[in-house]
């Protein structure tokens, strides 16, 4: 490869030249450039590395180890060498180097230890159009910097997205802007007949099959290049992998996934040019709007979609959430077609979604936890917290989350500064949670350090549990093997031990269903924990009490330790209604106190990685719990004596106008609801999948926010005091119509009891009646859902649920009790019978 004809290298004099009359400057180039590998290699050359380090900093540990890779190979020098990388537990570095590429983490622990960077002349920062929350804190430090040491200089490197943002927040500093040639990208604008999303099962079929339709297209008309789709996540890229094995064109296709879990060696696969007589198609998340340069694609498929994570500092939970994605980036992923010949651009969004989208991404930093940088503040001596000079300032309440957070852990003293279990806790690369465990045992629990070390490393990596496609119920009845009574932080225990025990690892995990690249990960951090551990003196001991153990692990998760509230359902000290996830051992269990490894909100609010805790943990840990628990607040019950009142002195009916027709609003308990006849209400949400597909869907339900519902059907109620998103969901999911009296009804007994030994075969062949509709009780005319229950000992039934998450809750345990009672005993038919069924109610969760 000829580097030099790079488009970076037309602005090689102009760069130096602006480098050494100013200490920031911004290089502004779309991506494909060169301007990540060979911008490190111009400052070399230009003499940089005489007097301190390069320092690159990367967003990602995958392109942190690329870019360095690349650039070593181009200087045919060693690695580490005068090229090395470093990222969390990783260090590939040597006294001999000079070009250093680091994942921004890293330089943010390189500045607690040295605050002005004194081993660095200069410091990249790479992709900062991602305005990640370490890249902003990075920028307002190295502002910090450039004003103490005048002979530093800064390099913001940023694709074409709203550059003169960081010239301005930089003191006007200048841009230098590197074309690439590019060429003409044809848009077309073709919407799947519902509005593309994966959060429905109609909406996903549409989208698919819209892509399935594009991509025969293009086969039939028989254009050159690669084509790259994009989508919002892991599980929809699979899904679209598989629908396109239906196509009779499927083998003409060499199809690659691209997604952040995937390896090194999976991810560079992109790269490779395919088969003869094959076309290339890379099917891949956002991670290819501007890391990653494919070469070769000439067509681009863009389901407008992606998943964003968002933060919420008052009950300390989470959620990803599939979100419409910004002007700028739907104008990135066109750019990725037309960078080697003509191209095209198919959106699957129509030209007025696009026009209403917001022109950048919601920035990291207003809907994150902000805990850890603040906790890194503070061991800087930064302390005026909501001041400091952030590129986006995140507001007080971001602010006032993250300091909550710390003083739940006991990191901060009351004028701020880190308190002596804060000092600790920031010599580990992690998250102020996870940190605080390792405290906790290192000064209470010495004889459980090792056993908290291997929980830090399983909640600080991605799970390890795998579901093949096509192997469900084999990978269930693998899991089952670990699970504990003690719940998911002791299942933690026995997996890393057997995995650390076992002579073949790769066989191991393949057997029992595990990631081996994600267990050697979390063998990795348990390992470099340690040498932290020890370079503090302290030994690492194993083996005390299973009640110490999870007292550790509820003092540094205090935030997730929740109580029982109802049938099913927790409290937290901040939050309710959480259930604990289809995926944790404790899953058909009811405690009375757990802790979760975290709580996130999907289709419900789900603990993860929970263990049952006694109550005298919760006396020690979280006595406040125990004085909420049960009781309603003095401020509950005068509102809900003010809201019966309202409701005797508001006689008169409120409505609201959906789609042309009018629904009455009446208050029930307290609370709106919309009254929603069928016959009319099927027409109105029919209306409204047609609308989702030609325009913003967030516009069309915003009248709906906050109303619960119950739809009438034949003067019987279903999903009553549901809320309406629910309604909408169900109903564009499932037949909601009452069963007839037909073979199907004739099989729905609530009668019928079924034995996996004598009637497996009755049973699985029943298996599509859940979720229709019926009688749930004939004295009110409730209506309900047929919801398959077990007694855990073999012994099924169906039975009619009212709410339709206790309907899936119970459906989802007993089948996976039948998974795990009779996998073995299925055939073929069964089995893919089960896997349909099993595989379409984890994607309602």
């Amino acid at each position: 490869m000829k580097y030099k004809n790079l488009p970076v290298y037309e602005q090689k004099d102009r760069i130096l030249e602006m480098l050494e009359h100013n200490q920031v400057i911004v290089v502004e180039s779309p991506t494909g450039s060169g301007k990540t590998t060979q911008l490190p290699v111009i400052l070399h050359e230009a003499g940089y590395s005489r007097s301190g380090m390069i320092g690159v900093t990367q967003p990602r540990r995958i392109a942190a180890l690329s870019v360095s890779e690349f650039i070593s190979k181009q200087l045919k020098e060693p690695m580490p060498g005068l090229v090395g990388y470093k990222m969390r537990f990783e260090d590939k570095t040597s006294n001999d180097t000079k070009i250093k590429i680091m994942t921004d983490g890293i330089l943010l622990q390189e500045l607690k230890l040295d605050p002005w960077l004194s081993k660095y002349s200069v410091i990249l920062v790479d992709e900062a159009h991602e305005r990640s929350l370490n890249i902003d804190f990075i920028l307002g430090l190295l502002k910090r910097i450039i004003t103490e040491r005048k002979d530093f200089k800064v390099i913001i490197s940023s694709a074409t997205i709203n550059t003169d943002l960081f010239s301005m927040y930089f003191d006007g500093c200048p841009v230098i802007k590197i074309d690439a040639i590019t060429y003409p990208v044809t848009l077309i604008f073709d919407p799947p007949a519902v509005k593309a999303s994966t959060d429905t099962q109609e909406a996903e079929t549409a989208l698919m099959d819209k892509i399935a339709s594009i991509v025969g297209r293009i086969l039939s008309e028989g254009r050159s290049g690669a084509i790259l789709v994009f989508l919002p996540g892991e599980r929809a890229i699979k899904d679209c992998i598989e629908r396109l094995s239906k196509e009779p064109w499927y083998r003409k296709l060499f199809i690659l996934p691209l997604y952040g879990r995937l390896s090194k060696e999976e991810q560079e696969r992109v790269f490779k040019s395919p088969p003869f007589g094959k076309k290339k198609i890379v099917i891949s998340t956002n991670i290819a709007e501007t890391s990653i340069t494919i070469n070769d694609i000439a067509a681009v498929i863009d389901s407008g979609l992606a998943k964003l994570n968002f933060y919420n500092p008052f009950t300390f939970t989470s959620s990803l959430d599939e979100t419409l994605i910004s002007k700028a980036s739907c104008n990135q992923r066109r750019g990725r077609a037309g960078r080697t010949q003509e191209g095209v651009c198919y959106r699957l969004y129509t030209r007025k979604d696009f026009e209403t989208r917001q022109l950048y991404t919601l920035e990291e930093i207003y809907r994150t936890d902000l805990s850890e940088v603040v906790m890194r503040m503070a061991e800087l001596g930064i302390l005026d917290f909501e001041n400091f000079d952030f590129i986006s300032p995140p507001g007080k309440k971001g602010i006032i989350g993250a300091i909550d957070t710390l003083n739940m852990l006991d990191a901060l003293e009351s004028d701020r500064s880190l308190s002596s279990i804060g000092k600790m806790m920031c010599l580990f690369p992690l998250a102020p949670r996870q940190s605080r465990i390792i405290v906790e045992a290192i000064t209470r629990y010495p004889d459980l350090v090792e056993e908290v070390l291997i929980a830090a490393a399983f909640l600080s990596a991605r799970s390890p549990v795998i579901f093949p496609e096509g192997e469900e119920i084999e990978a269930r009845k693998a899991h089952a093997l670990f699970n504990e009574p003690l719940g998911d932080f002791a299942s933690f225990l026995k997996v890393f031990r057997m995995y650390s025990q076992a002579l073949d690892k790769e066989r191991f995990c393949k057997i029992h269903y595990l990631d081996d690249r994600v267990m050697a990960e979390i063998a990795n951090i348990k390992e470099q924990l340690e040498l932290i551990v020890s370079d503090m003196g302290v030994p690492i001991l194993s083996g005390g009490k299973m009640e110490h153990y999870l007292t550790a692990i509820a003092k540094g998760m205090i935030q997730f330790v929740c109580s029982a509230q109802g049938r099913d359902s927790y409290r937290s000290l901040t939050t309710e209604k959480i259930f604990i996830h289809p995926g944790s051992c404790m899953y058909k269990e009811k405690e009375q106190f757990i802790v979760a490894g975290e709580i996130v909100r999907t289709s419900r609010m789900y603990a993860m990685s929970v263990s049952p805790l006694s109550k005298k943990i919760i006396e020690e840990v979280a006595p406040a719990l125990l004085k909420r628990k049960d009781k309603r607040s003095k401020k509950e019950k005068d509102e809900h004596r003010t809201e019966q009142k309202e409701e005797k002195k508001k006689p008169e009916e409120e409505s609201v106008l959906i789609e042309g027709s009018r629904y009455l609003i009446k208050k029930i308990k307290g609370k709106k609801h919309l009254i929603l006849p069928w016959k009319e209400f099927k027409l109105t949400a029919e209306a409204l999948r047609k609308k989702y597909s030609e325009e913003n869907q967030n516009g069309a339900l915003e009248q709906l926010k906050g109303l619960r519902g119950k739809i009438e059907i034949n003067k019987s109620e279903l999903l009553s005091g549901e809320k309406m998103a629910l309604i909408l969901n169900v109903v564009n999911n499932f037949n909601i119509e009452q069963i007839e009296k037909t073979e199907d009804e004739k099989r729905f007994d609530k009668n019928k009891n079924y034995f996996i030994e004598e009637d497996l075969e009755s049973l699985v062949n029943s298996l599509n009646l859940l979720f229709r509709t019926t009688i749930a009780k004939k004295t009110t005319k409730q209506l309900g859902f047929i919801t398959l229950f077990c007694d855990g000992t073999g012994h099924f039934w169906f039975k009619t649920s009212r709410g339709f998450h206790t309907a899936l809750h119970e459906s989802l345990v007993s089948l996976q009790s039948l998974i795990d009672l009779a996998g073995e005993n299925f055939n073929e038919d069964q089995k893919i019978i089960v896997r349909n069924i099993y595989g379409k109610m984890n994607k309602m969760i």
